[in-house]
């Protein structure tokens, strides 16, 4: 596993965008845009991010709309793109499978997911699947 290297859910750019402070906040701008770490992404991820970052129900935040678009070419720029070659088929929410087969493919050492209902696993295959703000304090240890 290359620690430098994560797969960031949705749910992380969407608090980011949407707040001000907090650790989805500072995971984006104190490790990501720093190029600290470098996001994984695959097709099927990025066309996630650009779905829910897109939709109606934010634009009552000012400015999420153009930020969510600068964001998303960003990524598309400066990620790290993978295309999963195994399917994987271990969390309930069979759509959040992609961040795993992701990671796998990436051998992305963490798995950054504000969701625990769904990712209820701590690891998988050597991946540590984390919250923003276990990964934040981690990764501002290191």
């Amino acid at each position: 596993m290359k620690n430098d290297l994560a797969v960031i859910d949705t749910n992380i750019f969407v608090s980011s965008l949407i707040s001000t402070i907090g650790y989805s906040k500072k995971i984006f701008e104190d490790l990501i845009l720093t190029g600290k770490i470098k996001i994984c992404i695959s097709n099927d991820v990025f066309d996630e991010y650009s779905e829910v970052l897109l939709r109606d129900r934010f634009k009552k935040y000012p400015g999420f709309a153009n930020a969510s678009i600068i964001l998303l070419d960003r990524i598309k720029k400066h990620g790290l793109w993978f295309e999963p070659k195994l399917k994987i088929d271990v969390l309930d929410d069979k759509d959040d499978n992609k961040f795993i087969e992701l990671a796998v493919e990436a051998q992305a050492a963490y798995i950054v997911t504000g969701n625990s209902n769904d990712f209820i696993l701590k690891s998988y295959e050597g991946i540590s699947i984390c919250s923003p703000k276990e990964f934040y304090e981690f990764q501002s240890m290191v």
